[in-house]
């Protein structure tokens, strides 16, 4: 889509910035903003605020808390844009332009044939639904095709008939767990839902993506978890569709494998289903050992999550979005404590913005999850590269050691204390982080990323070994060049570095 900002009150009058692309850029004084003004309003400041170019949405976030952003006369933090907006900073009012820009054309199925309608600047060679959902069975399983095929409920019924009866039981042996009705999971919130034929037994997370559910496959009798997405727009949600028949063809031990996905017929929300697992994430793992882990089983699952990294960045594809919620734990059969991390939402950031999901809503997620995010990727989202994701991994590591960013900004257990302290004051953890932010005159975190140096990790813990601090930190340098490169670079020395815990 088109994003156009004109200049109509200020020293530049006139003068129009435009994009047309799927990205996030900066606007202020800053030689690094894609819009930038110039030294003729003083109460613009250097990166003054963000924009989110998700079509067919724009969003707005301010990053000036000295001298705030207004729209159409209101203060704001945080936004969408409509067409016929105005953005007033310091003595300059923009009047925003949005022109959608959505193209289709029609191909031909590169299997069979079949006329398919796809965006215009989709992969032409695409494939219909039918030969996609016959190509779905293109996974590697470690039981040969001539082995007897059976699956069992815990119980110990034979539930074989139901769990083939897609013809998927092979292919999915490992990843996916089966039940029958009387063994089902304890029912919890949303229990009983619909979507298509997937019943809800809890809910188990929720985002700014949308919903996840422990959900129940009844004709295969297969427990998956399911991610029903916040997108209404049928049209958009098919495309989406496409993205995530892609993605489901990466296959790795360390990344969370996709099951299925659809519409649900219903409310056209796009879902897509995945194995669970059961364990929960880092960070739940985290908090559950009161803000820190210990180093050796860190570093462990970390390395376990570069090689999930190293695969998907060999397809090309880039993940943008690692941080310790977003890696989850599985058990792996071999007693209590042994899990394998799984990289979830891989992709899936990058893929949602492209029809319209915003990465900025919910202030306290929000706002942390910046803080995983290296300089390049704030300035320009789509054209961060793998290094991007070396710089998460490095920060999620320095979390998960600490209990901390590694700059001077409160962790989500920082905002749950000072919540539960404060509750007379702060009636919700976002308005305890704001309250935090105003207190300790904190920079918002995109500023934070730009402006301040990461803290050395053994200011943060004296503990962590020298030779392991010292990978940390490199992980996690802002200028792109002195990182590691790639996730086999940075799994190497933390190999090294493990031997000597």
């Amino acid at each position: 889509m088109d994003v156009k900002l004109e200049i109509i009150k200020g020293p530049e009058r006139g003068k129009i910035f435009s994009i047309n692309e799927v990205t996030t850029c900066i606007a202020g004084r800053s030689k690094d903003a894609r819009f930038r003004f110039s030294e003729d309003d003083p109460y613009i400041s250097r990166r003054h605020f963000l924009l989110e170019i998700s079509p067919p949405k724009v969003f707005f976030r301010d990053l000036d808390v000295t001298n705030p952003s207004r729209i159409n006369d209101l203060y704001v933090e945080e936004a969408e844009l409509s067409d016929g907006d105005i953005i007033e900073v310091g003595y300059t009012q923009l009047k925003v332009f949005l022109k959608p820009d959505i193209r289709t054309k029609t191909i031909r199925c590169v299997k069979c044939g079949k006329i398919i309608t796809v965006y215009e600047d989709e992969n032409p060679k695409q494939v219909c639904n039918d030969c996609a959902k016959k190509e779905e069975t293109i996974r590697i399983s470690g039981t040969p095709s001539q082995a007897p095929l059976k699956i069992t409920c815990s119980c110990g019924k034979d539930l074989t008939k139901f769990a083939d009866s897609d013809g998927r039981a092979r292919e999915l042996l490992g990843i996916v767990t089966y039940a029958c009705k009387k063994c089902l999971p304890p029912k919890g919130e949303d229990a009983g839902k619909k979507i298509n034929d997937y019943e809800v037994i809890r809910k188990v997370g929720e985002g700014g993506f949308g919903k996840v559910y422990l959900a129940y496959h009844s004709p295969t009798c297969r427990l998956v978890g399911l991610k029903e997405m916040n997108i209404f727009n049928k049209q958009l949600g098919a495309r989406f569709n496409r993205e995530i028949r892609i993605m489901r063809q990466i296959a790795h031990n360390n990344i969370l494998c996709y099951v299925d996905n659809g519409q649900d017929k219903n409310t056209g929300k796009p879902y897509l289903t995945m194995e669970f697992a059961s364990k929960g994430s880092l960070e739940d793992l985290m908090m559950q050992n009161n803000g820190s882990l210990e180093p050796k089983s860190t570093v462990q699952y970390i390395i376990q999550v570069l090689n999930g990294l190293e695969f998907i960045h060999r397809q090309g594809i880039v993940h943008r979005d690692i941080k310790p919620e977003n890696i989850l734990l599985k058990s792996n059969g071999e007693g209590k404590g042994k899990w394998t991390p799984k990289i979830a939402d891989f992709g899936l950031a990058r893929e949602f913005s492209k029809i319209g999901g915003s990465n900025l809503t919910g202030l306290g997620k929000a706002m942390g999850t910046v803080l995983y995010m290296p300089p390049e990727q704030i300035t320009d989202a789509h054209n961060a590269r793998e290094p991007a994701d070396i710089y998460a991994t490095g920060v999620t590591l320095y979390h998960l050691l600490t209990g901390k960013y590694p700059f001077n900004f409160p962790s989500p257990l920082d905002i749950l204390k000072f919540y539960q302290e404060n509750k007379h004051r702060a009636n919700s953890p976002e308005a305890a982080l704001r309250l935090m932010m105003q207190i300790q005159r904190l920079k918002v975190p995109h500023q934070i990323v730009f402006e301040e140096e990461p803290i050395p990790i053994k200011q943060r813990n004296a503990s962590i070994p020298s030779d392991l601090g010292q990978v940390v930190d490199r992980a996690i340098k802002k200028p792109l060049e002195e990182r590691f490169q790639s996730a086999t670079e940075f799994r190497s020395r933390l190999e090294t570095a493990i031997d000597k815990l």
